[in-house]
């Protein structure tokens, strides 16, 4: 068996394929246990997540509603997003997911500090599934009109919101994936092309 089969299904869900219900108490601290692992140079930690959820995701759908439309060149919101905001209202929990970095830290860079960051979300993805539960990971925050609504620091980054919710189970199948050939290779030394890794 292969022992990463676990992982090979999956897949984003869009707002309207995730309902009821989301993690529990003991579950969320299951998850951020995970999340800790997640390969950081120099273990500082360059991260910050706040999770939304039960009434408080009728909040997170009006703040996802008025930065649509500081967004927007006019001040409307487009009906594509207001149903998004209808959706976010709807959602069991976010998880926003920050970056929270040392920008003085003498060895390890800014960029470091954020890939990490990003890896911390990949994690929460992947833990998300083992739980049976689905996520989408989105940036439409990701600008620096939010960084007040969360105290963050001039240099820090949305990584992403991450919608969670468990997924409809009409919606839950095996999607069909990309072979990896034609985006690895084998390194042959200076001067000499990669090789294909994989025959296409």
């Amino acid at each position: 068996m292969n022992p990463l089969e676990p992982l090979l299904d999956r897949r984003s869900y869009s707002f309207s394929k995730l309902t009821y219900p989301g993690p529990s108490d003991q579950e969320l601290k299951q998850l951020f246990d995970l999340v800790m692992t997640t390969p950081d140079h120099g273990n500082i930690k360059p991260w910050k997540f706040v999770v939304a959820r039960g009434d408080n995701m009728k909040k997170a759908g009006e703040m996802a509603l008025e930065l649509y439309k500081r967004q927007s060149p006019d001040g409307q919101v487009s009906e594509d997003g207001k149903r998004s905001a209808e959706y976010i209202s709807n959602l069991p929990m976010m998880i926003l997911v920050m970056t929270n970095v040392d920008p003085n830290h003498k060895k390890v860079t800014i960029w470091d500090q954020q890939l990490s960051a990003a890896a911390a979300a990949q994690n929460i993805m992947s833990g998300l599934h083992l739980m049976g539960y689905g996520g989408l990971w989105y940036t439409f925050l990701a600008n620096e009109q939010v960084k007040p609504l969360f105290g963050m620091k001039t240099d820090d980054q949305i990584v992403g919101a991450i919608a969670v919710g468990t997924p409809l189970p009409e919606f839950v199948k095996k999607i069909k994936r990309q072979s990896p050939a034609k985006y690895c290779f084998e390194w042959q030394g200076l001067g000499v092309p990669p090789s294909e890794l994989f025959e296409k």
